[in-house]
């Protein structure tokens, strides 16, 4: 295997992870009632235009436990 065809899998696996925390995120968001610090619709954009960051703040700080 090149390294350029190790790189790319890295990447696409980078990407299918951050994807999948992302869904992950909003569904949680969207069965929950109440969340910490911003109403749930802030949440959405701070997931969605922050990946994977957003999705991993929410679940520490965000999310009632």
């Amino acid at each position: 295997m090149s390294q350029q065809v190790a790189q790319l899998l890295v990447i696409l696996l980078f990407l299918l992870v951050a994807l999948g925390l992302t869904l992950y995120c909003l569904r949680d968001l969207a069965k929950t009632e109440t969340t910490f610090y911003f109403p749930p619709h802030v949440w959405f954009y701070i997931i969605i235009f922050a990946t994977p960051f957003g999705g991993m703040s929410y679940l520490t700080v965000g999310r009632p436990r």
